[in-house]
């Protein structure tokens, strides 16, 4: 009896055992923040000038690398009002290639509008698409629909001179978005060529078609426009921009909007796309103390109440050449 009571017991644990659920701990993947110097650094090997034979410039960023037997062929998102006359000549100055040999130098490539550049229709936006044998760094497209009011984001791209910088010179400002201004309530009749986010990011003529970085250094948004007081928004191209004074609001095109035209990028145009959510926090941050040759590494947990790795009310501004 008491060995047939055993028996039970055992048979008891194990088909409990086997109908018990197994539980399964699905990792959710988060995009993680980088310092603005890291997106500052992805910027600069990413954004290009554009320029035409009428004297106007605007810029752009590379989004896309395929191959086409021993060439690299790139692909650009822009502005379309930067490329907006088809009987201009244009030109891309790229980014420094990563396989450059002749030093650091851009290079220079002219485009044909008939062949290269194709305007996409309904919303400011415009791919061009240039051929070369060097190797160039492209940008990871975002998720636009994460940039709410208060995502720090940064704007790059190649203004046109001032008083103080009196030459064409990269550029790179931070800010935060300020407003979505496709929410529910909004008429889509009143919709400003697809200029749906709004952001406090300093910007000049010149900087139009660059690129709108969230704070995982994605691509988010196309800056386009610049509010103004007379309520008229002005494009940001080098030439006939409105002088009017501005507000200290941007517009820009967010990125779902090119995907939604182009749902395959990452495969007709061989982008990189990352839809994941951001985590505005590291796991832990490290100092190193002491001299080149004797180094003392110690790293420190991130609590929930630690500030946030960078102030977005400040404006991170760089110049190159």
């Amino acid at each position: 009896m008491i060995f047939k009571r055993y028996l039970v017991s055992i048979g008891l644990t194990i088909t409990t055992v086997l109908i018990a659920p197994v539980q399964i701990n699905a990792v959710k993947y988060e995009a993680r923040a980088i310092l603005a110097r890291d997106v500052g650094a992805i910027a600069k090997k990413t954004v290009v000038r554009i320029e035409s034979t009428e004297g106007s410039f605007g810029s752009g960023v590379i989004i896309g690398r395929s191959e086409r037997g021993t060439k690299n062929i790139y692909t650009v998102l822009t502005a379309a009002h930067v490329v907006k006359i088809p009987s201009n000549n244009y030109k891309i100055v790229t980014p420094v290639p990563l396989n450059s040999p002749i030093g650091r130098k851009r290079v220079t490539i002219n485009l044909d509008a008939q062949r290269n550049i194709k305007v996409i229709p309904n919303v400011d936006l415009a791919v061009i698409s240039f051929e070369s044998s060097y190797t160039f760094a492209i940008g990871t497209i975002g998720n636009s629909e994460y940039a709410d009011e208060g995502s720090p984001v940064y704007v790059a791209g190649f203004p046109k001179p001032g008083k103080a910088i009196t030459r064409i010179a990269f550029q790179f400002t931070g800010g935060m978005i300020s407003s979505r201004l496709d929410e529910s309530d909004s008429n889509p009749q009143e919709r400003n060529n697809g200029y749906d986010l709004a952001y406090t990011n300093i910007t000049r003529a010149g900087m139009s078609g660059g690129p709108v970085f969230d704070a995982a250094g994605r691509i988010v948004a196309i800056h386009g426009q610049g509010d103004r007081n007379n309520q008229t928004p002005g494009e940001e191209t080098s030439v006939g921009t409105m002088t009017d004074e501005k507000t200290g609001f941007n517009l820009g095109i967010p990125i779902q909007s090119f995907l939604k035209y182009q749902p395959q990028a990452s495969t007709i145009v061989g982008a990189r796309i990352d839809k994941s959510p951001l985590n505005y926090q590291l796991n832990d941050r490290t100092f190193t103390i002491g001299t080149k040759n004797k180094k003392f590494t110690r790293k420190f947990p991130i609590r929930s109440e630690d500030p946030p790795l960078f102030d977005v009310t400040k404006v991170n501004e760089q110049s190159y050449d």
